[in-house]
């Protein structure tokens, strides 16, 4: 027994620090290493019901996991290795080498079963941890606790900012988190705030959250502006992980050079009682408890600490369980394969299984003592684990792969080779978007605070005519409305925009218009050479990349009268509220023009002013229902749909809808109802292509991808995603319609509504 939790110990502790890996081919033995692991991984961490898997921390295993399987030069020896990695939380799985018969039952199996429950996991899509979501993931005959927040919890104060324009100013605190390592993201946060609702000078750390165990003192500096009104200032976490602050100081230099203190309200948290929120703080965020607490303070008596709320969910997600003594065989590579049990048995304490020859309490230890708060994706075995994380997500739960007819399991061993040669963490971030790309799913996106693009230019594009045009321009000296963009860089307009393509996820119509609006953006102030056409003239324009806001063409009015009978309405930009008070002349109009080439503004209940006869078109937002893996046998959907009512007014007159490549997710929801009950013409070009509701997850190395949980199809049954709402009237801009100022699929929807 102490010579196994001495080898356990060792084959965890090993190798602290991770050598460069060399690239191997696909079918090299340290490939198929890592294809095991990533496999056998997924099996156990969301469909192997044990106690011990359902509270691991799977995301530092993974890194150590990767990191581990590589020493192993044979199928023989791998086998030796994942049975020490994975068994202590799955002692009840078989891990075998061809040729070897797995035993039935297991050994570890309980020998009486009465008066014993039976634990199994139920997915609804899948859930990652976010009580507000409508994914899920629970084991049945277990409590299962999740957290509430969804948002960011921010502690705020401010001060007068006027007795010190003009100077330096910097904020200390000291801060810690608990709970996962790679979830830990706190931030201190320093603002001035300007005249007229100006913003001055901000730093929130958004590019080096803190991730630290222990307390640890940090500061940001700035400077405060002439016209500056207010300091505002605090901390905040976003990372859904219990935040403590302690110790704030604000702090100006006077005309000497010297740092003063700015008095600041209960700075320590010392005015209060235990587990009461803090006095003089605006500390409020859905989703969090602020609690003052003696427990630890970094200075003082007394510190605060902000935790997520959490709740209990369901026993059961719904009905169908795996059968008693139900086992999943799996091949893991060409040599070794695994027999997993589905079920497990359980007394009112734990999960049976357990035994001395893999104990589990060692290897928490152990995972517990390594520190991964600094590791980053320049490290090899962190960029593996993000590979093996995304990919079993995805393999397990991603709703379309019967439409993509992308290779999952090919995507694999690519992503896993890419992953080795990356040499940067900006190489990685475009090996996950290459990644995310090949699901062709429009919400699908990496995001990551430092490589995501932080300024562009000052202009609006658009492909028409086959070539990228200027649509606006917030710098006419440079940039005019029509100017054709014939090169960037020294590459060609079109060539630029494929290449953006490969790494968004999508519809060819998603990826076009997303590439369009990301033209030119990168790093701020670095330069861009363009080279233009105007009219009969080639421009060379150098600009550096300065511009954050959108730049957009000049709009009619929200809700607009456009002649007597006709109404427009930009469903883009008017609330509800703004169109129900004209609910009776839309009603009696003889025609109305709704423009939806973007985002609706929650104002979908136009949509019962339409209908004729109450919606009974179906459920067509459906969630998997999942037990088994690799999306075998789904036992089911979570079915439902919006089933509005049909209200008076109706509007009577002719109605046109404009839509195209950018009216994505609830906007393809509103517009599927205009598609299915013909509500009206469609004028333009097909919607995005992807519905339903977003799920995300965070990876070691500070990334987080998003991507569409469920499937949505058309309320006749039909596939909707990659398709979207095709036009009843095509339509297109010309550059000639450009240069002139006229919005053509505006005019076609007028022509539409007064035939």
């Amino acid at each position: 027994m102490r010579k196994m939790r001495v080898l356990i110990l060792t084959v965890l502790m090993a190798g602290l620090s991770v050598p460069v890996w060399s690239q191997t081919s696909p079918d090299g033995q340290f490939i198929q290493n890592l294809r095991a692991f990533a496999k056998l991984f997924g099996y156990i961490r969301f469909f192997h019901p044990s106690d011990e898997a359902a509270q691991f921390d799977w995301e530092k295993f993974a890194v150590v996991g990767v990191e581990r399987v590589k020493k192993a030069g044979t199928s023989q020896e791998l086998k030796a290795i994942l049975k020490e990695l994975f068994l202590p939380m799955a002692p009840t799985a078989q891990i075998y080498l061809s040729g070897e018969t797995p035993q039935d039952p297991p050994p570890s199996w309980p020998k009486t079963t009465t008066s014993l429950k039976v634990v199994a996991w139920q997915h609804r899509g899948v859930g990652l941890g976010n009580a507000n979501s409508p994914y899920a993931s629970i084991r049945i005959n277990r409590a299962n606790i999740l957290k509430v927040a969804t948002l960011p919890a921010v502690l705020t104060q401010a001060v007068d900012a006027r007795p010190y324009v003009g100077r330096e100013i910097k904020l200390k605190a000291f801060v810690k988190l608990d709970g996962k390592e790679y979830e830990r993201r706190g931030y201190l946060w320093l603002r001035v705030d300007r005249k007229n609702n100006q913003s001055g000078f901000f730093d929130n750390m958004g590019n080096r959250p803190i991730r630290t165990s222990a307390w640890k003192e940090y500061e940001i500096a700035g400077k405060v502006d002439e016209d500056a009104v207010e300091i505002v200032f605090g901390g905040m976490t976003d990372g859904g992980e219990r935040l403590w602050l302690d110790g704030f100081e604000l702090l100006a230099r006077d005309e000497k050079g010297r740092w003063k203190a700015v008095p600041i309200k209960n700075p320590g948290f010392e005015d209060g009682l235990p587990d009461q929120a803090p006095a003089e703080w605006a500390a409020r965020s859905q989703g969090y408890h602020y609690k003052i607490s003696r427990r630890n303070p970094g200075q003082g008596k007394q510190c605060l600490m902000i935790e997520p709320a959490v709740l209990v969910v369901p026993a059961k997600l719904f009905d169908k369980i795996p059968a008693v003594g139900e086992m999943i065989q799996k091949k893991l590579t060409g040599d070794i394969s695994c027999r997993i049990p589905l079920i497990l048995y359980s007394d009112e304490k734990e999960t049976q299984g357990k035994n001395d020859v893999n104990p589990f309490d060692p290897w928490m230890k152990s995972l517990a003592a390594k520190k991964i708060e600094d590791w980053t994706v320049n490290n090899e075995a962190v960029r593996l684990a993000d590979v093996v994380i995304a990919w079993n997500i995805f393999e397990h739960f991603y709703p379309y792969f019967d439409v993509v007819g992308v290779d999952w399991d090919r995507e694999l061993t690519w992503a896993l080779q890419k992953a080795l040669g990356d040499k940067t963490d900006q190489d990685f971030f475009h090996t996950l978007s290459l990644m995310v790309a090949h699901l062709q799913d429009g919400h699908g996106n990496v995001f990551s605070a430092q490589w995501t693009a932080r300024a562009g230019l000052p202009l609006a594009v658009e492909w028409i005519e086959n070539q990228v045009v200027i649509t606006a321009s917030a710098d006419p000296v440079r940039f005019q409305r029509g100017d054709i963009i014939l090169s960037m860089d020294g590459v060609t307009a079109e060539t630029a925009l494929i290449d953006a393509e490969q790494y968004l996820s999508g519809s060819p119509q998603w990826k076009r218009f997303k590439a369009l609006s990301r033209f030119g953006a990168g790093e701020e102030e670095t330069p861009v050479k363009l080279k233009i056409k105007r009219g009969g003239k080639i421009l060379d324009v150098k600009i550096p990349r300065y511009w954050k806001q959108p730049v957009v063409e000049p709009k009619r009015p929200v809700i607009d009268k456009v002649e007597d009978g006709i109404y427009y309405v930009d469903l883009d930009r008017a609330q509800w509220q703004e169109i129900a008070p004209k609910i009776q002349e839309l009603s009696s109009a003889e025609g109305v023009i709704f423009d939806l080439r973007g985002y609706p503004k929650n104002n979908h209940l136009i949509l019962c002013h339409l209908l004729k006869a109450n919606d009974t078109s179906g459920q067509w937002m459906q969630i998997p229902q999942i037990i088994y893996p690799d999306r075998e046998k789904i036992v089911g959907y979570d079915k439902s749909g919006w089933f509005l009512g049909a209200h008076e007014p109706k509007i009577k007159g002719k109605v046109a809808f404009i839509t195209d490549g950018r009216a994505i997710s609830y906007a393809e929801s509103f517009m599927s109802f205009i598609e299915y009950y013909k509500l009206g013409a469609i004028v333009g070009q097909p919607t995005a292509g992807t519905n339903g509701n977003v799920n995300s997850f965070e990876l070691p190395g500070g990334f987080r991808i998003a991507w569409t949980g469920m499937k949505v199809v058309k309320h006749d049954g039909s596939q909707h995603h990659l398709i979207g709402i095709r036009p009843t009237v095509p339509m297109k801009r010309t550059i000639q319609g450009v240069l002139e100022g006229r919005d053509e699929l505006f005019e076609k929807a007028l022509e539409v509504v007064k035939k």
